[in-house]
């Protein structure tokens, strides 16, 4: 999620610029350090902000107290500013066209396919403030109905209040918070000034004041849509959380915190459920590390074909996290013959359920033989181990298609794989690759 935007939740460390992206502050970094951390985030689930008139900058953005409220209370997702703004200040923003903010807006709204194509099942939610209400009003409706994201809030919505959101919550699964304050003087006494985002001037009120109003002789349809709005009005004992029914009062950390992220993490946890729900199975790659602690590893040497090139290597497979519904594994490649500085490391997210499909030993293809016991020596220890082959139709993310191998197992070994030959296709080339276990660590 590059490429006009700002990367909030993913990585751990410093302030970075790289090649013309922002990512900001105390959780996120550049490249090895950022992610472990950001690849399992990505998974979890995905929050658009849209920034009010003005904001949307490195230094110039309301964003602060919204990432700092959504860890303290242990959001685990990842995160970005959709940088929807002109940069020429708060006049210019409010009064960009709608045309402009349309196209802005189909932006986001590709952004968040590409995402959902990556992490299938993930919610996403979109957080809008101010005039990037309006953006975040037309993103839903320039999403296809076929990719709905979790929740919408609202806060401080410069939209004008009878606007008819029908098609927008068309492409809301579950909820679209609204959060409004009579007490918002922006709201009440500057947009009427300016014209709402939108672009409506005169008497026109803003929908962060008292909310939407249904349109007039709605069909069931619309009836049925608004019935997803709910609205979070201003009360007087929101102010021990720093609320105090101001324009950006709910961006506030303690209020996101106590108030907004509850409901965000909410709408993930609906959506693990149903995920777990969907005839998924154990995943046998989960299985053989989930008992081990972070740090072990397992170093094969042996030999890879990809591309029509054959390589002697070695490969290190090492446990970088772990959680009750995912762990992350790093495979570290260095050829062998002198040199030490690896061809490549990848990074593996291996959640505990998968759709059978997914996988060759859980595949409704695979065909798995026994073949007799051999035992092993692995740093002068003997290990017995059980040995199968496996053929399996389909294309697997991690392996490739049309898949045949014969492993060696044993559960001392982290990865419990003591020697692999695997053989498929990936990306219309043969794959091979051939290792025997040369020394582990269990930590």
């Amino acid at each position: 999620m590059i490429g006009g935007t700002t990367l909030w939740f993913g990585g751990i460390g410093r302030l970075v610029a790289l090649s013309g992206v922002v990512l900001l502050g105390a959780l996120s970094v550049g490249c090895s350090q950022q992610m472990p951390d950001r690849a399992e985030r990505m998974t979890r689930g995905y929050i658009y902000y849209l920034d009010g008139a003005g904001g949307g900058g490195l230094f110039s953005n309301w964003s602060g107290g919204l990432r700092k409220g959504m860890l303290d209370a242990g959001y685990n997702g990842a995160a970005e500013i959709f940088r929807w703004n002109t940069g020429l200040g708060v006049v210019a923003d409010q009064d960009a066209s709608v045309d402009y903010k349309r196209g802005k807006a189909s932006e986001c709204a590709q952004s968040i396919q590409r995402y959902t194509r990556e992490h299938p099942g993930a919610p996403v939610t979109l957080i809008g403030l101010s005039a990037g209400t309006a953006v975040t009003v037309f993103v839903l409706e320039a999403l296809p109905p076929s990719c709905p994201v979790e929740d919408v809030i609202l806060c401080g919505a410069s939209i004008s209040a009878d606007y008819d959101l029908t098609r927008a919550l068309q492409r809301v699964r579950n909820r679209m918070y609204v959060f409004t304050s009579e007490k918002d003087g922006v709201l009440a006494f500057l947009v009427p000034m300016a014209g709402t985002a939108d672009r409506r001037a005169g008497s026109v009120p803003s929908a962060g004041l008292r909310g939407f109003q249904m349109p007039a002789r709605a069909s069931a349809e619309t009836r049925a849509q608004y019935a997803k709005v709910a609205y979070i009005q201003w009360r007087p004992e929101f102010t021990q959380y720093g609320d105090f029914g101001g324009h950006t009062d709910a961006l506030k950390a303690p209020f996101v915190q106590h108030h907004m992220a509850p409901l965000i993490m909410a709408g993930m946890a609906r959506r693990v459920q149903v995920a777990s729900a969907a005839g998924k199975v154990r995943n046998p790659d989960y299985e053989r590390w989930a008992r081990l602690k972070p740090g072990a590893s397992t170093t094969f040497e042996g030999y890879q074909i990809a591309d029509g090139v054959k390589q002697q290597l070695r490969m290190t497979a090492r446990l970088v996290s772990k959680h009750e519904d995912r762990l992350l594994v790093e495979r570290t490649y260095v050829p062998l013959g002198g040199q030490t500085e690896p061809l490549r490391v990848q990074q593996f997210l291996v959640e505990a359920m998968i759709d059978p499909a997914e996988h060759p030993f859980t595949s409704p293809t695979a065909k798995i033989s026994e073949l007799p016991a051999e035992t092993l020596t692995i740093g002068g220890q003997s290990l017995s181990c059980r040995v199968r082959t496996i053929q399996a139709a389909g294309e697997f993310p991690e392996y490739g298609r049309g898949v045949w191998a014969t492993v060696a197992q044993n559960e001392t070994i982290p990865g419990g794989m003591a020697r692999v030959w695997l053989k498929s296709s990936k990306g219309n080339q043969p794959f091979e690759f051939r290792g025997d276990v040369v020394a582990y660590e269990t930590r």
